[in-house]
């Protein structure tokens, strides 16, 4: 136990169970976690800043409220890892810009503050894509996170730190951001699960702006289950968003075994068909197991007159004017790649710009329209595994699969459906709008059918 080996891959709710039974204290568990990162983070580079110390004094706490029987609920001290575009309160967040790299937060993100009243140890900081515009983690100034499942290979992102450390072990669960596909092309990726919550579900203060209509965070962990335990802690009101929810989330997890048979589901014929022959393959067999819970699935096509890419040039320039306040105008400290993608953002016209936000509410009214006849939609979640890490790939802009459920603010899982070639691929559920909780339960459903999400890596320091 003491490496970590084992107890870094227990599950949120059994590592909740364990701690609450007295069978595993939270500095045991801490202390596994810690030693792991310790040996493969020199490898991996999932984490750009570790805290220990705090991390400790957080367990020790933890196990103090459990000696007392007053434990907070299922994340009461559970190792917790933050994306480096999320702040924490005098702790070094630094977006993935080495302009930041001495900046320290006066105050926790609303998110964190969530998270530390349900009593999780935070672990540290991940790494990210320069300012979380990219889907590689490849960052110039603090280096590429590698894939655990190959070493050659990115793990996705831009929360490609978040993704790394669960699939290896070096933290139970850990929050992500996702403006084009950030949470599920890391979790498509790295072989985890990872939700894009509806949008407003989880309060967005203190995580570092980009795009107001596409940003969401959203939890990255082990299964399904798992992200509905961290989502009951992390969801609800933000005084400080004006798009978050006013009204308490409720339990997700308390919904999970619910029965699924007697759904409908669709398939999302251009993903499904635009995806690479292996994972065309392993996508009809994953529709096969859900059609085997008792759900009818029949075909969804996106009209023909949907312009997705028009609702880009929002993202695109909504991004461009938040970096451009953030960095007062000044460039020079940004990696070319990026200021390549920022430079588009900045060309738009204001007639384009005025199309890309009709275009994004035609996208969320046409995917509602979608889901008033099914009660959820399924596709691959990414038309390619990981790739090799190079400073820039072309299709490394290629996010429709998940960046148009940024567009419809619907909510989208990710988890594990197989592997190709070696490499984890995921199946994408996306649901109704505040419908989360049936988006987790079908992909809860799956994984105990298929049990990709088990699969470990072997990863060597």
């Amino acid at each position: 136990m003491s490496d970590g080996q084992d107890v870094g891959y227990i599950g949120i709710g059994e590592a909740a169970v364990a701690l609450g039974n007295g069978e595993l204290s939270s500095l045991e568990l801490t202390e596994a976690v810690l030693a792991r990162i310790e040996r493969l983070n020199p490898t991996l580079n999932a984490y750009t800043l570790v805290m220990a110390d705090s991390a400790r004094a957080d367990a020790r706490a933890a196990d103090s409220r459990a000696a007392a029987g007053r434990r907070l609920g299922p994340l009461d001290g559970l190792p917790i890892a933050i994306k480096d575009v999320i702040d924490t309160a005098g702790v070094v967040t630094t977006y993935g810009s080495i302009r930041y790299r001495d900046h320290r937060p006066d105050a926790d993100a609303h998110v964190v503050q969530q998270l530390r009243k349900a009593g999780a140890v935070i672990l540290g900081k991940t790494n990210t894509h320069e300012l979380a515009r990219g889907i590689t983690t490849d960052n110039p100034h603090f280096g590429p996170t590698r894939n655990p499942w190959d070493l050659t290979r990115h793990p996705g992102g831009s929360s490609g730190g978040s993704g790394a450390a669960v699939a290896a072990g070096m933290a139970l669960g850990a929050l992500g951001t996702d403006t084009g596909g950030s949470v599920r092309i890391p979790a498509h990726m790295t072989g985890i699960s990872g939700l894009k919550p509806t949008h407003g579900l989880v309060g967005r203060t203190g995580a570092r702006p980009l795009v107001r209509n596409f940003d969401h965070i959203g939890p990255m962990t082990r299964s399904a289950a798992d992200c509905a335990l961290m989502l009951d802690a992390m969801a609800g009101p933000d005084v400080n968003d004006p798009d978050a929810v006013t009204q308490p989330a409720g339990s997700f997890a308390a919904a999970l075994d619910d029965p699924v048979g007697g759904y409908r589901a669709g398939i999302v014929r251009d993903f499904a068909d635009d995806a690479e022959p292996r994972i065309r393959e392993l996508f009809a067999d994953a529709v096969q197991v859900i059609r085997g819970l008792s759900v009818a699935i029949d075909i969804w096509s996106l009209p023909t007159d949907l312009d997705p890419k028009a609702a880009q040039v929002v993202s695109r320039s909504e991004g461009y004017v938040s970096i451009h306040a953030m960095f007062d105008g000044d460039f020079s400290s940004i990696d070319e790649s990026i200021h390549q993608r920022l430079n588009v953002g900045a060309d738009a016209s204001a007639f384009d710009y005025l199309r890309g936000l009709q275009a994004r509410a035609d996208i969320e009214a046409e995917v509602s329209n979608a889901l008033e006849s099914r009660d959820f939609l399924l596709s691959p979640a990414y038309p390619y595994p990981a790739e090799p890490i190079k400073r820039f790939d072309a299709r490394a802009n290629d996010t429709l699969h998940a960046s148009l459920f940024n567009s419809s603010h619907h909510p989208a899982l990710v988890i594990p459906m197989g592997f190709a070639d070696g490499l984890p691929v995921g199946l994408q559920i996306v649901g109704r709008m505040h419908d989360d909780a049936t988006v987790l339960q079908i992909g809860h459903a799956y994984q105990q059918v298929s049990g990709h999400h088990w699969q470990r890596p072997d990863v060597r320091a």
